[in-house]
């Protein structure tokens, strides 16, 4: 391999790494906030909402609420607030006893990486 070669390999290699480190830590969608809110007890909710770091994309948001073990058929569909496009509003379509619930959620923003996560409410 002649020297010139080797000299562009590594001049396009060195260009090349810091953008592979910078699309590494850039940042995704993180959960800032919800309603209810983690770790509290609170009358049966007639909605949840998510507030994320940035916009979500509606089409592959999949939001799952549990009791123990068991998936909950009482969800409607995930839809973006109309006032703020990093929050979504998912309809409770069934009354919720008391007891511990989970949230579960996957989501991605606009960069399409995925991001998921859960958290625990109660209703009293």
């Amino acid at each position: 391999m002649s020297l010139r070669r080797t000299f562009i390999r590594s001049l396009l290699l060195g260009a090349a790494l810091p953008v592979a480190a910078i699309a590494a830590v850039l940042p995704h969608a993180k959960l800032k906030s919800s309603l209810p809110s983690a770790g509290t007890t609170v009358a049966a909710p007639k909605e949840l909402r998510l507030t994320f770091s940035e916009k979500i994309e509606i089409k592959i948001a999949k939001i799952t609420l549990l009791r123990g073990t068991e998936e909950l058929a009482a969800l409607g569909d995930v839809a973006a607030d109309s006032q703020a496009t990093e929050t979504v509003v998912i309809p409770v379509t069934k009354p919720l006893a008391a007891g511990s619930y989970t949230v579960k959620y996957r989501v991605a923003g606009p960069d399409g990486h995925p991001m998921g996560g859960s958290y625990v409410f109660s209703v009293k």
